[in-house]
């Protein structure tokens, strides 16, 4: 753990340094997931509660540990008439100091699951804890992506605003040696036109959300930071029955589920047995102090006591007292959790299954995508051709060039549909995702 903070800060400061001086630096998906660890709130809040949950764990014989009391006194002003005769008449002897300690001890059968219950609130917090960390990783690999398919799709849209802009040259040169009208050079100039403004936009809003993502890495936001990566899909092919079967009693949920029920059944055993079966008590005290009247030059004398107790109580066996209705409601609650796990199978079962649809129908879209990106680009480089020699009008070339550039951002967005469902899969079934890919190949 310290090595891993140690690892993150150095990285911190590597990019807090860069910044400062102006450098372009590069940011891998492991170095983002590396720094949003170390920034997490909602993470650092569940170590605390995991720490705590750990403490108690460590120290669960305080469930048998008796309770000790130490007391002192001193009486100043011993009782005396104010107002009636004799009047104020301070008494010296009544003087007088006590001390005491005590000590007790509670026994009865509910004790064992109050441990257990504290052992079960560890193992929930190591569960919660990896499950807030799993939830920030998904979450920052996914914006890395997001993120990448921003910048491929502003590579993209530059090249063609290169494009428009050698038409716009080439259209120049031909109005300037009278080969073409107006019209084919208005064109143009509207092309260059409109490929810098959807350049503009989509630049703005990349550039938006990369400093978005940088403040959530602990990032200065004015950081020049080049994402290092590529959006490169492998197909693998799930069998939704086999990972139900494997990864499913895995699932956070689902044993987040049964460790509620665990609870609620010990919490039901230990209220019925703190509740309907006898209770041990056992104490012991000494006090001492001078004797009553003798003032503060009294001897000292001392005393010791001790005292044990049984408690057997009536009303829980009672049916339709109050104490006898609150167990039967937890042993309702306990049934109900177990409704609620059927439940929560039932719809996990129903996700994975659509999330493995998904997957094909994704990979068939990115399959015609490419393919549409293919056609397109061999119909706008005939186009181009056409159009130089003459036998290909400007408004057809035009709309060629503009189905390629479609084309070109329908296979970025295919691709980055089939990556996302990738990690909702890898999410749903509580494995890292590229695991899940090498297990599908």
């Amino acid at each position: 753990m310290n090595f891993f903070k140690l690892k993150c800060s150095f990285l911190l400061l590597f990019f807090l340094c860069s910044g400062f001086i102006g450098a372009q630096t590069s940011l891998t998906l492991d170095d983002s997931i590396n720094l949003a660890l170390s920034q997490s709130i909602n993470l650092q809040k569940s170590a605390l509660d995991l720490e705590m949950a750990k403490y108690r764990a460590d120290h669960i014989w305080s469930e048998l540990f008796p309770s000790f009391s130490l007391r002192g006194g001193f009486t100043f002003l011993p009782d005396t008439q104010l107002f009636t005769d004799p009047h104020f008449n301070y008494n010296k002897n009544g003087v007088s100091y006590s001390v005491s300690f005590g000590v007790s001890m509670q026994f009865n059968a509910g004790i064992p699951y109050s441990m257990m219950l504290t052992e079960l609130a560890y193992r929930r917090g190591l569960m919660d804890y990896e499950n807030a960390r799993k939830r920030v990783v998904l979450d920052v690999t996914k914006l890395f992506y997001n993120l990448l398919a921003g910048r491929m799709n502003i590579s993209n849209l530059e090249e063609t605003l290169a494009l428009a802009e050698r038409q716009l040259e080439k259209n120049r040169i031909a109005r300037e040696n009278g080969l073409i009208g107006e019209l084919p050079w208005l064109q143009s100039r509207l092309s260059v036109e409109t490929a810098r403004f959807n350049l503009s936009n989509s630049l703005g809003s990349y550039e938006n959300s990369l400093k978005d993502f940088l403040y959530t890495l602990g990032i200065d936001r004015e950081t020049a930071v080049t994402l290092d990566g590529s959006i490169t899909p492998v197909q693998f092919y799930p069998d939704s029955e086999a990972l139900i079967l494997e990864y499913l009693p895995k699932r956070p949920d689902i044993v987040n589920q049964r460790q509620t029920i665990d609870r609620l059944e010990l919490s039901l055993k230990q209220n019925n047995f703190s509740s309907k079966a006898p209770s041990l008590n056992l104490s012991a005290s000494w006090s001492g102090g001078p004797p009553r009247n003798s003032g503060l030059t009294g001897k000292f004398t001392d005393s010791l006591s001790g005292s044990l107790s049984v408690t057997v109580p009536i009303d829980p066996w009672i049916p339709g007292t109050r104490s006898n209705q609150n167990l039967r409601s937890s042993s309702v609650e306990v049934e109900k959790a177990r409704l609620d796990l059927v439940s929560t199978e039932t719809s996990a079962k129903s996700q994975i299954r659509t999330l493995c649809e998904s997957l094909k129908n994704s990979w068939r879209s990115i399959e015609i995508a490419r393919l549409r990106a293919e056609i397109a680009q061999r119909t706008y480089e005939l186009s181009d051709a056409g159009f130089q020699s003459g036998i290909v009008e400007y408004l057809s070339f035009e709309n060629t060039r503009n189905d390629y550039a479609d084309a070109r951002y329908r296979l970025l967005q295919s691709e980055l549909s089939y990556m996302n469902i990738v990690l909702d899969l890898a999410t749903a079934l509580n494995v890292d995702w590229e695991t899940l890919v090498r297990s599908g190949e």
